[in-house]
């Protein structure tokens, strides 16, 4: 009785362990600096809002189409402009937008909706995120979407789960989606939706909106898969690695001399991992392993963005580089 008592405890453990709550504060903190802000813009009104990740230590991005190619026009925006996350954000876009850089376009499809931009100047990063295998990631798990949602805030985090898998979605060959209901709204375009570990499991791409009969409908959102990322990026010569953390971690447990069943503990040092990379960087990094924060709340504070004022300040920045570029020629 007590041996069938023992193992049921186990059990209980185990599962507990392996299924613990959504670290969201530790995933927003570990990939949040990886998520930048896409500003594309022509001469006149046309102008988008994205987001996008960095995958490489040399400033690669990979995005949507849609946010760097001007629809109107069928060609992309003349002026991209990337930034990437302050230490600090405030809600004041002058405070938000001190990190802009020119972005270069690299290679697009619009029937992907996938896109690679390459930050040019930037000093070399030491953040790049990393992609899921697919395989493992089954219908009902916890996501998170950080991005700059439409009347929202700029590097807010939203909570859901995936609801769905489509293949070929809209027709399109190879497009295989997520469906999810994380919320996102215009401007989370072109940025993650991450996993537990901090994973990309997708591109937040498009929404549904509107039904038969002008029906609103609510949580129904798509991203493209990381496995059609990968396949596309190596297509471009470009090769990433899936991340190798698990996504549940085994529930290891040790019986004490009493008979007493308790959490193995172990020693958290630094171990060596060999980071994904593209083109030419090869780098091996030393991570900590993460610290579980078991409770959850608030992780964004309400900062809605105006999006005239936002493109305001971005055409002030712009304004003043040229005058201090005017300023260094005279020179």
């Amino acid at each position: 009785m007590k041996k069938s008592l023992l193992i049921f405890a186990i059990l209980i453990f185990l599962g507990r362990s392996s299924f613990a709550q959504f670290p969201a504060i530790e995933v927003y903190q570990k990939t949040s600096k990886t998520v930048v802000l896409i500003v594309a813009q022509t001469e006149g009104k046309n102008r988008m809002i994205g987001s996008g990740s960095i995958i490489s230590h040399s400033g690669v991005i990979i995005t949507n189409a849609h946010v760097i190619v001007d629809k109107s026009a069928s060609r992309p925006y003349s002026n991209i402009r990337v930034y990437l996350k302050p230490d600090k954000v405030t809600g004041n876009l002058s405070q938000d937008l001190v990190n802009g850089y020119d972005a270069k376009i690299i290679v697009f499809d619009t029937n992907l909706d996938l896109a690679i931009l390459k930050i040019e100047n930037l000093p070399s990063v030491t953040e790049i995120i990393e992609h899921a295998d697919p395989e493992g990631i089954k219908i009902g798990e916890e996501v998170v979407a950080i991005g700059h949602p439409e009347q929202g805030g700029l590097w807010t985090l939203t909570y859901g789960r995936i609801s769905g898998e489509i293949e070929n979605h809209e027709n399109i060959q190879g497009k295989d989606v997520y469906q999810t209901d994380t919320s996102v709204n215009r401007g989370n375009s072109g940025g993650p939706l991450l996993d537990r570990r901090g994973y990309v499991v997708g591109i937040n791409s498009n929404i549904a909106r509107l039904g038969a009969g002008n029906l609103p409908i609510t949580g129904v959102n798509f991203a493209i898969k990381s496995s059609v990322i990968k396949k596309w990026l190596e297509k471009q010569g470009m090769m990433i690695a899936y991340g190798k953390k698990p996504l549940h971690g085994e529930a290891l447990v040790v019986k004490t001399e009493n008979g007493e069943v308790k959490p193995k503990v172990e020693d958290k040092k630094p171990t060596e991992k060999q980071v994904p990379e593209i083109l030419d960087d090869k780098k091996t990094a030393k991570v900590d392993e993460p610290q579980v924060i078991p409770k959850d709340k608030i992780l964004t504070p309400k900062r809605p963005y105006n999006i005239d004022a936002l493109f305001k300040e971005v055409e002030k920045e712009m304004e003043d580089l040229m005058k201090e570029m005017r300023g260094k020629i005279r020179k």
